[in-house]
């Protein structure tokens, strides 16, 4: 049993020797590190070229269109029997590879999980697993469809069989809510599913980091498109679901709700607020597939379709 670590990455310099740091010191040596750059301009692949590691490494290039398309790139470029996604300005422990691994053999599984916790880059707790939803009998593709459990590629391990088998892999071309997406399809066909109960993966919230840096246009792209194809499966998918809580409605409302909280986001930038508010007004408005979306909601009791809608 072998595991491949893609790491996709962007000017990434100042991150790079932290996160190699922490694979030299894995208590297991059964993984390779597969380096993606996405069109990386700085010092990132002198550093990778140049620095002896004590493990397997390897370093591709990808097209600049995001780091769903260069993980794709990586799935597509192994032949080992697991592969882990791992930002490359994150951290894990040294025993991430031995608890995985322990899993792996023991069971078998389709997808290994486990916990985490979301760290200052001083190093400073935030949050991290809601350990009852972490542990909850619920089906993950529901609750990844209701939005209570997280949608983090990362802190996983997944049998490429099982993704090449269901044709599972990022969207290309988009930057914010890719993981959604390629989560959506990899648990849809009811996988085999472990968990490790131990945080062993800490996301470093940066506040430059992709996550938080202000809403721009491809922003508002990206959000209808991955809107977009996150309706596609539910309707593919809504006559297998019995919860009752997770209704044409439901989903309609949650889709509306994550628009509202894009807004906020947007209006904390008054400069360019009003332009990308309407942006994502017309992509909403002019987009056939969320015409379902809006029918729920429009003249729903709730306050989503002004707040959304009609509010600048």
């Amino acid at each position: 049993m072998n595991i491949d670590i893609l790491i996709p990455f962007k000017d990434a310099e100042a991150h790079l020797p932290n996160i190699c740091y922490d694979l030299s010191q894995q208590t297991f040596n059964n993984f390779q590190v597969t380096f993606i750059s996405d069109d990386s301009i700085d010092g990132s692949i002198e550093y990778l070229e140049n620095t002896h590691f004590p493990f397997k490494s390897k370093i591709l290039e990808s097209t600049g269109q995001g780091p769903g398309t260069a993980r794709n790139i990586g799935i597509r470029n192994t032949d080992f029997e697991y592969i882990c996604f791992i930002d490359v300005d994150d951290r894990i422990e040294t025993n991430f590879i031995e608890e995985f691994t322990s899993v792996a053999i023991n069971h078998k599984p389709d997808i290994v999980e486990c916990m985490f916790k979301s760290i200052s880059p001083d190093g400073e707790i935030i949050s991290g697993t809601h350990i009852e939803n972490f542990i909850s009998n619920k089906d993950r593709f529901l609750t990844l469809l209701d939005g209570s459990t997280p949608r983090l590629s990362w802190g996983k391990i997944y049998k490429r069989e099982h993704l090449l088998n269901i044709d599972c892999f990022f969207p290309d071309g988009i930057h914010n809510g890719e993981d959604h997406i390629f989560l959506l399809n990899a648990y849809s066909s009811n996988p085999t599913v472990e968990i490790v109960l131990k945080k062993l993966y800490s996301w470093v919230r940066h506040p430059n980091s992709l996550t938080n840096r202000p809403p721009t246009e491809k922003t508002i792209e990206d959000f209808i498109k991955v809107s977009e194809l996150k309706s596609d499966i539910f309707e593919k998918y809504k006559s297998y679901i019995t919860d009752k809580n997770l209704s044409s409605l439901a989903f309609s409302r949650r889709f509306f709700k994550e628009a509202r909280m894009l807004q906020l986001q947007i209006k904390a930038f008054p400069s360019t607020s009003g332009n990308l508010i309407v942006k994502l007004q017309q992509g909403i408005l002019h987009s056939e597939k969320l015409k379902k979306r809006r029918d729920d909601i429009e003249h729903d009791a709730t306050s989503y379709w002004k707040d959304v809608m009609t509010q600048f």
